[in-house]
């Protein structure tokens, strides 16, 4: 398939790397620094697959408006990625998306990672052209999110706009994102047009561009 379960995986793994090594709060500290220790549990969680307590934990900052909603678009960001985890898109979705509505952390910005999982998403229900729109969020906010481009050019290449994928694809790699499944799927396409293109296979590898947190704290990432 083009984006398989697999793929998603490696989406999904990235990110969960991308946000699970926010630094520890040290008490001396507590007053000074954002209280992370809700949102590295709730990632733990989801990790564990202790689904209950991810929610309880992503849900603590919410509960707590008056001193925690600057830290509200990291907590819905990580309930989208729980029920991401979970299987429950729509749900996921909505939770990316009040997770934007509520980026005002700029220590912690999310709404790139959060679109990249929205298209996630719609590539595993095989909605390409929202896909590409999604993707497209992503490189209006970051034109140099280099995993932006190379999904955006996945999205491209399965609506069979073979030219602009490259384009993506090559971008994508200036930018230093590894991955070569798209690349080596599109020579295949020039070398043989007449060939059905089924999917890309799962090439990459997870643990590309897996830091940040506190200080830098979305430079972490998939």
């Amino acid at each position: 398939m083009f984006l398989n379960k697999n793929i998603i995986l490696v989406i999904f793994a990235v990110l969960i790397f991308t946000f699970s090594s926010v630094g520890t709060v040290h008490p001396k500290e507590e007053r000074l620094v954002d209280n992370w220790y809700h949102y590295e549990q709730g990632m733990r969680m989801i990790e564990a697959k202790n689904w209950n307590q991810a929610q309880k934990e992503f849900t603590y900052y919410l509960q707590f408006p008056e001193i925690h909603r600057h830290l509200f678009g990291a907590a819905y960001f990580g309930r989208g990625l729980l029920y991401q985890a979970m299987g429950k898109y729509d749900q996921a979705i909505a939770e990316f998306r009040l997770a934007i509505q509520h980026d005002i952390n700029p220590s912690f910005p999310v709404s790139e990672n959060s679109y990249i999982n929205i298209g996630a998403i719609y590539m595993k229900g095989k909605a390409y052209e929202d896909a590409i729109h999604t993707y497209s969020k992503v490189i209006e906010i970051n034109p140099k999110n280099g995993f932006g481009h190379y999904y955006l050019g996945l999205a491209y290449f399965k609506t069979g706009d073979y030219e602009k994928a490259a384009k993506e694809a090559e971008e994508a790699k200036k930018l230093g994102v590894p991955f070569t499944a798209l690349s080596d799927e599109l020579k295949k396409v020039k070398d043989n047009p007449s060939k059905d293109q089924d999917a890309l296979a799962d090439k990459e590898k997870s643990g590309t561009n897996k830091k940040s947190t506190k200080n830098s704290k979305v430079k972490k990432n998939n």
